[in-house]
């Protein structure tokens, strides 16, 4: 138990929030049960944590950064994130060969060939927006010989995506100058490559789509995964019907 508390304590003098740790805590657990260690270890409990909204790019902020990519690769990278809510590592291991400009969809699946499995182990077919694949044709046509289609300069998976993120976003001037990344690294919180997903998330099903369809799009093996990426609308829209509710 001794050892448990000082991995918690060394977790949140790391940074790691609550949730983190807990999350930690529960795949320690789960370890420690399946070698059989004692009932007095693996019974204590993990660490609580307020459950927090979801965090969404809102719509002004999207546009500033996307006005700001002059880049067509850079470009190309964050619309494929925000509107096929990819994960990172199935972004990064995207090939040409799984885009089907036919059927205008993706496909996301394991390549155990290059150490990389789906989470859930659930494969899956994504619709790709026709602004988008207008943009992926035009990539393809530029660069025919890429494997990936994200690759970095040596056709690689790119596994700097977030630093890619935090310097565009410090480059463009669209740090918030607030937190605390922002203050010691210039490295603005708020800007974060899972952001991406929770917006695409919730624009669909903003948008009318069912949740058992959403789910399927995000690969999630349970609604109720689904159901904590979606963020209560908080528009003009909702503003005004709330307005005309008559309360009395």
């Amino acid at each position: 138990p001794e050892d448990i508390t000082a991995y918690h304590l060394a977790l949140k003098k790391r940074g790691c929030s609550a949730r983190t740790v807990h999350n930690r805590h529960m795949n320690v657990k789960a370890f420690l049960v399946a070698c059989g260690v004692s009932a007095d270890i693996t019974k204590m409990r993990a660490p609580k944590f307020d459950k927090t909204l979801p965090e969404i790019y809102e719509t002004s902020d999207l546009n500033s950064f996307l006005a700001s990519l002059s880049d067509p690769y850079h470009q190309l990278i964050f619309n494929l994130l925000l509107q096929t809510g990819l994960r990172e590592q199935e972004a990064m291991y995207l090939e040409w060969p799984d885009i089907s400009f036919a059927t205008k969809t993706l496909t996301v699946h394991s390549k155990p060939e290059l150490g990389f499995r789906i989470k859930d182990k659930e494969e899956r077919s994504v619709p790709i927006p026709l602004n988008l694949l207008r943009q992926l044709k035009e990539y393809k046509a530029e660069h025919p010989k890429k494997r990936f289609v994200i690759g970095n300069e040596k056709d690689k998976p790119h596994t700097k995506l977030l630093r890619l993120l935090k310097t565009l976003v410090h480059d463009a001037g669209l740090n918030c100058g607030q937190c605390e990344g922002c203050r010691d690294r210039e490295e603005c919180e708020r800007w974060f490559l899972h952001k991406f997903r929770a917006t695409y998330c919730t624009r669909l099903l903003r948008a009318g789509l069912d949740l058992r369809t959403v789910q399927g799009l995000m690969g999630h093996s349970d609604l109720a995964s689904t159901m904590r990426y979606l963020r209560p609308q908080e528009d003009a829209g909702t503003q005004s019907k709330i307005n005309a509710i008559v309360w009395a």
